[in-house]
């Protein structure tokens, strides 16, 4: 008897601290639920909130559910603090703080408390904000704009161009306001470049076209010779055309030197197997890289056009088509041929720049086939100095309305002080009531060369004789 009494009793022992052991358990999963549950209905309160129009009310009663939310506090801050109608910069400045000491990462906020402290004359405080916002986000290009904009207000030329150029490096689409800003605040423009630049090819030619535009063309040399040493980025396709604005201002104020530098330099930074071999670079001189060189660039139209530089210019029109013909042709494997589709057409739509850098005469060639052409008014050739269009004349007769292929020889001369000339097919309007050009021409081994050496050969043995 007393032996079942002991088996019940310890049943009943062992049945209640089972019954203990489950309400012990269901009280600590109980008391870690209710934080979570308490948390998520913070939360949803929270949310609720802020449903429909946002409001620093609605943001205070947001804030009253979920106060150790960093970005409530922050979000009514910036109410105050840009909010046109009533700005409280005291609060958003308390409501910054605020934000701040629950998450110090939030960096736009740092920034917005910088401004709140601009803005009520505390300097440093605004200062060392953006220095914790920098800490923050070390390579933001918002940030380090907006720090380099109040170093700009300080009058901080050092600083000032640390951000930008930081900023514009992970941020090309800032360069072009970047250059404007630092162009009016620093007189020492020739230093720009190495404080605002960044060292890439992109933003360099970036610079490049700025000081163009300009006109400041010593400048713009420098910044081209450090585009040269710039590499060239995998994802970049830099072509000859980069330097032609440059190499067209140059052109344009007499500097022909100057810009054929540029344009062999453009070649071979393109394609390393490109170079002009016309001349003959010798320090800072050139010169012609034999006395009967062939001064027009692909006078064959062996190579793709460039349409720019001291290559052929062409302009694309729906009145002529423009292309090259493999199976008639005089020298090498192509041709040029252009076809008129039938309009009244002002011409001069094909030209190119030829450097000749002596002053004396000289000789043009080529070889030319028409089939058909029209009108009174045919295509001729012009040539005129560059940029002083008296340097040189010549005017050739019309071609005739068809030939076979014929070659053309017409002598010129190029006046002291002219280094460049210009060589272009015109056409000129016809007044008359047929007046449609159409046909095709062809061109192919263009050449000018130097007949000041013929000259001098003669002129020797004349004398010698």
């Amino acid at each position: 008897m007393s032996r079942i009494f002991r088996a019940e009793n310890h049943s009943l022992t062992i049945k209640m601290r089972t019954t203990a052991g489950r309400v012990l358990f269901s009280l600590v999963v109980l008391a870690g639920i209710v934080p979570v549950l308490y948390r998520a209905y913070s939360i949803f309160q929270s949310d609720r909130a802020l449903h429909g129009e946002q409001t620093v009310g609605s943001y205070s009663r947001a804030i009253d559910y979920d106060p150790g939310n960093g970005a409530l506090w922050w979000f009514r801050g910036r109410l105050r603090h840009y909010n046109i109608d009533s700005t409280d910069i005291p609060g958003a400045i308390r409501d910054y703080e605020q934000a701040l000491s629950l998450n110090p990462r939030i960096g736009q906020a740092w920034v917005d408390l910088a401004d709140c402290y601009e803005r009520s004359e505390n300097l440093p405080k605004a200062e060392e904000s953006l220095q914790n916002a920098l800490r923050v986000w070390t390579y933001s290009p918002l940030i380090r704009w907006q720090a380099g904009n109040f170093y700009l207000l300080r009058g901080n030329l050092e600083k000032m161009y640390e951000c930008f150029k930081m900023a514009c490096d992970y941020d090309i689409g800032k360069l072009g306001i970047a250059m404007r800003i630092a162009w009016k605040a620093d007189p020492n423009h020739a230093e720009i470049d190495q404080k605002l630049i960044p060292d890439r090819l992109p933003a360099r030619l970036l610079y490049l076209d700025f000081l163009v535009a300009r006109d400041e063309l010593d400048l713009a040399l420098e910044a081209w010779e450090r585009s040269l040493h710039d590499p060239i980025p995998e994802d970049y396709e830099y072509n000859v055309s980069a330097a032609f604005a440059f190499i067209d201002r140059l052109l344009a104020k007499s500097r022909v030197e100057d810009a054929l530098r540029v344009w062999k330099e453009a070649l071979q930074k393109a394609d390393g197997s490109s170079a002009d071999s016309r001349f003959v670079w010798e320090g800072a001189g050139i010169r012609p890289a034999e006395p009967s060189v062939n001064l027009v660039w692909n006078g064959s139209f062996e190579d793709q056009i460039l349409s720019g530089g001291f290559d052929w210019r062409y302009s694309a029109t729906a009145d002529v088509e423009f292309a090259t013909d493999l199976s008639d042709k005089i020298d090498g494997l192509r041709s040029l041929k252009l076809t008129f589709g039938g309009t009244n057409i002002s011409f001069s739509h094909l030209s190119q720049i030829v450097p000749v850098l002596v002053p004396g005469n000289y000789l043009l060639e080529f070889y030319a086939k028409t089939e058909n052409l029209t009108t009174d008014q045919r295509l001729y050739i012009l040539i005129q100095g560059v940029p002083e269009v008296q340097a040189a004349t010549l005017t050739t007769e019309p071609f005739p309305e068809s030939s076979t292929w014929r070659k053309y020889s017409f002598p010129f001369a190029v006046k002291a002080g002219a280094k460049a000339i210009r060589i272009v097919l015109r056409r000129d309007p016809s007044e008359k009531f047929d007046n449609r050009l159409k046909g095709t021409l062809w061109l192919d081994e263009v050449s000018i060369r130097s007949q000041n050496e013929q000259n001098g050969m003669h002129e020797r043995r004349s004398h010698g004789s």
